[in-house]
């Protein structure tokens, strides 16, 4: 009686158990770790994402920095965005992408380049009236190429009642 009940166990968890394969009943440590580490850079893809949805509402601060007359730190911070957040967020997303995902976000990233060059220029310039439409043409780049995020990470990561 008790054997029966361990094989009626044995038997039912290993029929939920995914199979991988030609229905092994199991999958192999190299699946395993591969899965594994997909699950990671999936983890890590996200993350950039959500910083990138975060810094493009982060664009007013062009605004005030050209409100305020600070004409230094407006130019600063178009270069610092290049280096810390398009290069560093915005450019290693690219390749995680599909084919059509890449060409599209190829061509973002250089129309977020030529935004925070244009930035740089009016801050040199001195043109704090044209700041405004800038930024938000940057923000709007910005959210077009967060638009590209992969559904797996949002149905993997995503919130679902937002």
């Amino acid at each position: 009686m008790i054997g029966g009940c361990f094989s009626a166990i044995a038997t039912q968890v290993a029929l939920s158990l995914p199979a991988a394969g030609a229905n092994k009943g199991y999958i192999t440590m190299e699946d395993y770790n591969r899965q594994k580490a997909l699950a990671k850079k999936d983890e890590a893809l996200y993350g950039r994402f959500e910083a990138l949805r975060t810094r493009a509402m982060q664009t007013s601060e062009f605004d005030a920095l050209a409100e305020k007359d600070d004409f230094t730190s407006l130019s600063n911070l178009a270069r610092a965005w290049d280096s810390s957040i398009r290069k560093e967020l915005l450019e290693p997303s690219i390749i995680d992408l599909d084919a059509e995902g890449r060409s599209r976000g190829g061509e973002i990233n250089k129309v977020v380049l030529n935004d925070l060059k244009s930035l740089d220029k009016l801050a040199k310039g001195g043109k704090k009236e044209e700041v405004p439409i800038a930024s938000a043409t940057l923000r709007q780049h910005v959210l077009e190429f967060v638009a590209l995020e992969p559904t797996r990470l949002v149905e993997k990561f995503g919130v679902s009642d937002l």
